[in-house]
């Protein structure tokens, strides 16, 4: 709608608006404001054109509002008004504010030469934009991907699900061994399928992984299921995977820290849908894979969902690394549990390797099928201590350790019997106080 349409407007009230006489009376002309010839084809054309800050004549008046400067005399030699002309870059020049005349002067040096002078050149720069120095560039851009990576971190966070925190009931927690500077996170895989409650089926898989910054490396310890122990929910001893359908998640780490005297931070669990996903986000994980494993898979497609392995070094896919780690039949529990944490292994190396976009998707991926106890926070801060580990080397053994353990039948069950005294002393040295070099050299007198 035309702006002057609007609903109520008059338009003969702009016609009489016209007709009135808008010259300002004697007795109220204060500031003597003349009118002001706007007719400039018609001024008389002269050859003296008058100088910037010349006395103005429509000022004879009275005083000209937009001169800051104190009028000292008055002139009657009043010259013609300049004719109209095109404004110039000087007509735009900042007076420098001395705190006494403002008064713009003319520049001299513009008019008597083309050239700055060298004084010009010292202070051509100033008024400009400061340039920042390449080191400050750099951290600006440094604090940009921090953000950028703390926002995709709290993306991440926000798509993974949160348990409660429970208490072991069943240990007085200052008798577990503990340390600040080495954090245990008890991984969990779940064999659940589509109709089954996860935390009412056996934990097919239970991995301790501890974040060692003293020593600055990662070592993983495979807790073989069919350790047989005692478990607090049930109040008897069974095998070690029963914790979990008899006491939940939980139940896990209280048999854990019941029977081994270590302290667990926290839990995460995993169903076999998740590490599909983990590794392909990865762009899968290259293992050494053998012709008895290969021809295992290869020829039972109803165990293992219809995949086929080759035997030699090359990348599994998630479909491949699951079936892989699965293989049970052909030898022991010991070398099941070896061939996840080799897996384990293979995807901590690729993450060590990936750059920061395909971790990022490989967390966003992966995100929805974890569930942990531990919080946001908690998981933050345990984020920061795997990069100081991933550093240095990964190391991986088994509960129980060699020379602790014989296989045995109790009460018709074929279970393996551990000396626990041992066992939990033997892991204590290992998680709290043993490096890199005294694990490497503890395995080669074992070789």
């Amino acid at each position: 709608m035309p702006r002057f349409e609007n609903k109520g407007f008059d338009p003969e009230k702009r016609n009489r608006n016209n007709d009135l006489d808008r010259t300002v009376p004697e007795d109220e002309n204060y500031y003597g404001f003349n009118p002001v010839d706007l007719d400039f084809n018609n001024r008389q054309r002269k050859k003296d054109v008058l100088q910037d800050n010349q006395y103005n004549p429509y000022d004879q008046q009275g005083i000209n509002p937009c001169d800051t400067s104190p009028q000292t005399q008055q002139t009657n030699d009043i010259q013609p008004p300049q004719r109209f002309r095109s404004e110039s870059a000087g007509d735009f020049e900042r007076p420098i504010n001395t705190g006494q005349n403002n008064r713009r002067k003319p520049d001299k040096s513009k008019r008597t030469s083309p050239h700055s002078s060298k004084k010009d050149k010292k202070t051509a720069g100033k008024g400009k934009l400061p340039r920042m120095s390449v080191g400050k560039g750099i951290l600006a851009f440094v604090l940009v991907l921090v953000l950028i990576l703390v926002g995709s971190v709290g993306v991440v966070m926000g798509r993974i699900n949160y348990n409660d925190k429970e208490e072991n009931t069943y240990v007085s927690a200052d008798t577990l061994e503990s340390s600040s500077m080495v954090k245990n996170i008890l991984i969990l895989g779940v064999d659940a399928r589509s109709d089954e409650d996860a935390e009412q089926t056996r934990s097919d898989t239970m991995m301790l992984v501890s974040l060692d910054m003293r020593h600055r490396c990662i070592k993983m310890v495979s807790f073989l299921r069919d350790t047989w122990v005692y478990i607090p929910t049930l109040g008897y001893e069974q095998r070690l995977n029963a914790a979990c359908s008899s006491g939940g998640y939980q139940g896990v780490v209280d048999a854990i820290e019941y029977n081994f005297g270590i302290k667990i931070d926290g839990y995460a669990v995993a169903d076999f849908e998740m590490f599909k996903v983990l590794v392909d986000s990865l762009g899968g994980v290259e293992v050494d894979v053998t012709q008895e494993e290969a021809d295992e898979v290869t020829n039972h497609p109803s165990r293992y969902g219809n995949v086929t392995l080759e035997s030699g070094k090359y990348k599994l896919s998630g479909e491949q690394a699951l079936a892989y780690c699965r293989i049970r039949k052909i030898d022991t529990d010991f070398a099941r549990t070896e061939r996840q944490r080799t897996v384990m292994s293979a995807i901590l190396s690729s993450a060590k390797s990936a750059n920061i976009f395909r971790l990022y998707r490989m967390a966003f991926s992966s995100a929805p099928y974890i569930e942990t106890d531990m919080s946001k926070g908690q998981l933050m801060a345990l984020v920061l201590q795997a990069g100081i580990c991933l550093t240095g080397d990964m190391h991986q053994t088994k509960v129980p350790f060699e020379g602790t353990w014989s296989y045995a039948t109790i009460s018709g069950n074929s279970v393996i019997s551990i000396n626990t005294d041992e066992n939990k002393q033997m892991l204590t040295d290992y998680i709290y106080n043993m490096s890199s070099a005294d694990i490497e050299a503890q395995e080669s007198e074992t070789e």
